[in-house]
């Protein structure tokens, strides 16, 4: 663990030497018909993984009660233009991993969003072993190409619907996990995309995304109406093995944002309509602080921590599609700057019915809009797991996670981040 903290040290003084404000990107081609320019960022994390409330862990040999992680997240972007009807997003994505515990048992931190599946692998393994992990990955590759009326953006992208910040509802093609650390850029997915714009206030978004070998494509179509202090969006498509059909709303009120969405969805393969997934809430924002409320209505729909192990391997789970088991939560979000370079944010979720809660407190110390270190930690409330660990007929030892609470099962973790521009 000291290693970890003091590499994270060394990295963030030899960055505090190397940046300057000048360097917030490199012009390598700048010409009439157009430019190339490149850009990089940096995050680093450290962190300190306290298991000792679940019980059973003394049990299983070699997994401590204790534990260090560590991660680093690297991007050089690309962007190309040529006139005014195309350009062209190229992103190296390098990751790295160490941790001193089993996958499974880390669910906060940098990579924590479900793994991107695509038919066309890019990533490659530069050095993997058992606790370590360094990736390389062309995490964006897309073309973009512009007309009067419709803008067409072809491979690797992000994309983003919802209005939802906590508790996404119809953040279908790339979610962000809300315990992800590396929130800067969202993973690539491989699709191709038109925006028509419809009128001045009518936008109308058609999606084909891949999802790797095996799977369907996704096919989704949203319209969005985008108002003087209302948005209102209505779209429909397939997503996995479900058909969904979405809408949601947001109002402004002077410092006030209210919103809400809702989803609807037919399981194909079951022939059956399942339970919507809608979430509410508000938002006030002003020059210093801003405060966020929302509830949520069914993650996996599980109404008893019962399911909660038969959830835990479920498929929605695995790929992003939810990250949430329960059925009704609420949650909070909270930021305060002050006057100097110090930010102050937070939030927390809630299950209602388990009961069980994660805080999520930080502090931000900002050094000239380019290099950002952060203290914070995620820290659980409610009935804490066990592991009951049984041998097998061949006399190995096997062990199960029971989840008597969804985050009161969690690890408390306590990290150190900065992130750097360049």
């Amino acid at each position: 663990m000291r290693v970890a903290f003091g590499v994270l040290a060394a990295v963030a003084v030899a960055t505090l030497g190397w940046t300057s404000p000048a360097q917030a990107h490199w012009e390598l081609v700048d010409g009439e018909r157009g430019y190339l320019e490149l850009k990089a960022n940096l995050q680093l994390m450290s962190a300190y993984v306290d298991m000792r409330g679940l019980k059973g862990i003394a049990d299983v040999p070699g997994l401590s009660e204790e534990a260090s992680l560590g991660g680093a997240v690297g991007r050089m972007e690309w962007y190309g233009q040529w006139g005014s009807r195309a350009d062209l997003t190229l992103h190296n994505r390098f990751y790295w991993q160490s941790s001193s515990l089993p996958e499974e048992f880390v669910g906060q931190g940098l990579g924590a969003s479900a793994g991107v599946e695509r038919r066309v692998d890019t990533r490659v393994d530069l050095l993997e072993s058992e606790e370590f992990r360094f990736t390389h990955d062309l995490d964006r590759a897309v073309l973009g190409l512009y007309f009067h009326r419709m803008d067409i953006y072809l491979g690797r992208q992000a994309i983003r619907w919802g209005v939802s910040d906590l508790f996404a509802v119809a953040d279908r093609f790339a979610p962000l996990s809300p315990f992800e650390l590396d929130t800067i850029q969202r993973r690539g997915i491989d699709a191709a995309r038109a925006v028509t714009h419809l009128s001045p206030r009518w936008e109308l978004d058609m999606v084909v995304a891949d999802r790797g070998s095996g799977q369907p494509l996704s096919l989704g179509t949203r319209v969005e109406y985008f108002g003087a202090r209302a948005d209102v969006y209505a779209g429909m498509g397939r997503f996995w093995e479900r058909f969904s059909a979405m809408g949601g709303l947001s109002l402004l009120a002077g410092n006030w944002k209210v919103f809400a969405e809702a989803e609807g969805l037919w399981n194909i393969d079951e022939e059956e309509l399942e339970r919507p997934r809608t979430t509410i809430g508000a938002q006030r924002v002003s020059m210093d602080w801003q405060m966020g409320l929302e509830y949520h209505y069914n993650g996996l729909g599980f109404d008893g921590t019962e399911g909660y192990g038969a959830a835990m391997a479920r498929e929605e789970l695995a790929r992003g599609e939810s990250y949430l088991m329960g059925r009704h939560y609420v949650g909070a979000t909270g930021m305060y700057l002050t006057q100097g370079s110090w930010r102050f944010r937070g939030g927390m979720m809630m299950n209602i019915f388990d009961p069980s809660a994660i805080f999520f407190p930080a502090v931000e110390y900002e050094i000239e809009d380019q290099l950002t270190i952060t203290a914070g930690a995620y820290g659980s409330v409610g009935e804490r797991g066990e592991i009951d660990v049984e041998a097998t007929e061949g006399g190995e030892l096997e062990s199960t996670v029971v989840v008597p609470s969804e985050f009161g099962a969690s690890s408390n973790l306590y990290f150190l981040q900065m992130t750097a521009f360049f």
